[in-house]
């Protein structure tokens, strides 16, 4: 699991006399790292979630320390460890009433306590924790990619609590910024944890970054669960500022086995989402796109465009027309001539005359089931413009 100071200084009392004197409410921050500073110059060096410990060597007193506490809580670290002795006697007040008030873990160290001995044992654990975490994700990953792997991780999983008699959803998450380009998935991990993920054996939750999108896999998760787990991830894009996402979120698959198909539900309706422009889709809401998006072989989407649309795309191409967008128009509002006039703001016998070019091109009468392939084949042209604009990191062959 992600390490939070609560789990990290479980025994730290015991074993190196550390003790918590504020910021109980902050426990739950997670660790990215430890380090030993003695002043504010090192705020550049810090990413957020860090631990920091310090002696206050080179200080005369502890006036310092209330604007040091205030530039790491601005930096994000994630709490303070101060080694009491002689450059440090006690805590200032202060210190202890600012830490308390912005939920920011303050512990001291009784003088004597080995600080190097401190920093290598809660680093040892942050590692472990992060080993822990890569080796889930990692067999998340590989049953994404071939379910027959469940085999090989099922009993990996079973020891972190994701056991085969659990229900299983999926949501995938597309990060965009303000110009509609792909964003770093890695900023709208809850927490900011290290590595961009999260392993939450509290909420049975994993969040990490698969292919460039934001993913979580759910166990026994409700609709206001999964809504939660939403808002959090709609929440931290507004924080990353300028992000938006759009998520497809899976139906609840029962096992272990449910967990890929999970995942191409989720896929499938996030790219649902990006064509919708909504924030967020269910893949049981998507209709007929779980057809063309249940096709693993985007050649065969490509080969159905261009058998039913390649000569109108391509004059279109060749000579700046718009056959093609007039022709969805058409068929999208039930095949009436004023409507795709009124959209086009252009006569209806403008529309008359270029229906009667669509169908010289097309060779043949638009009949209710060839209207239906043709509304299928500009859904799979749509579903091909993500895939190449956007997704290709998850082309398929």
């Amino acid at each position: 699991m992600a390490v939070t100071l609560m789990k990290l200084f479980e025994n730290a009392e015991r074993e190196f006399s550390v003790s918590l004197i504020a910021g109980s409410v902050g426990l739950n921050n997670t660790i990215r790292w430890v380090h030993i500073l003695e002043d504010n110059g090192s705020k550049p060096f810090l990413h957020g979630n860090e631990l920091i410990i310090t002696t206050g060597i080179g200080h005369s007193d502890t006036k310092w320390l209330a604007g040091f506490v205030r530039t790491l809580k601005k930096a994000n670290a994630a709490g303070i460890v101060i080694a009491l002795g002689e450059n440090i006697p006690s805590v200032p007040e202060d210190v202890i009433l600012f830490c308390e008030h912005n939920a920011f873990p303050l512990f001291t160290a009784k003088s004597g306590t080995e600080i190097l001995d401190l920093s290598y044992d809660l680093c040892r654990k942050i590692v472990g924790a992060e080993r822990h975490d890569n080796a889930i994700i990692n067999a998340f990953r590989a049953i994404f990619a071939d379910p027959s792997a469940i085999k090989t991780h099922s009993k990996l999983l079973a020891r972190a609590g994701f056991t085969d008699g659990s229900r299983y959803s999926v949501i995938c998450a597309f990060p965009m910024s303000g110009n509609g380009e792909a964003a770093d998935a890695s900023e709208l991990i809850a927490g900011n944890v290290a590595g961009g993920s999260s392993v939450d054996s509290v909420s049975r939750s994993v969040t990490f970054v698969h292919n460039g999108i934001l993913t979580a896999v759910c166990q026994n998760f409700g609709s206001e669960e999964i809504r939660s787990l939403c808002g959090q991830i709609r929440d931290a894009a507004l924080s990353a500022g300028g992000i938006s996402v759009s998520a497809g979120i899976s139906e609840n698959e029962p096992g272990l086995t449910g967990i890929a198909a999970a995942y191409g539900q989720a896929e499938a309706a996030m790219v649902s989402a990006l064509l919708s422009g909504k924030s967020s889709e269910y893949y049981g809401n998507i209709g007929i796109m779980k057809l063309i998006l249940g096709v693993k072989d985007m050649n065969v989407l490509r080969a159905y465009v261009r058998e039913n649309l390649g000569a109108l795309l391509d004059h279109d191409a060749e000579h700046g027309t718009d056959l093609a967008h007039v022709l969805r128009v058409y068929l999208e509002n039930n095949s009436s001539v004023n409507e795709t006039a009124a959209i086009g703001k252009v006569h209806r016998n403008t529309v008359n005359s270029k229906m009667r070019t669509i169908r010289e091109f097309l060779g043949r009468e638009l009949d209710d089931a060839y209207k239906s392939r043709l509304i299928i084949a500009f859904l799979a042209d749509d579903v091909l413009r993500i895939y190449d604009e956007k997704l290709s990191s998850l082309k398929k062959a």
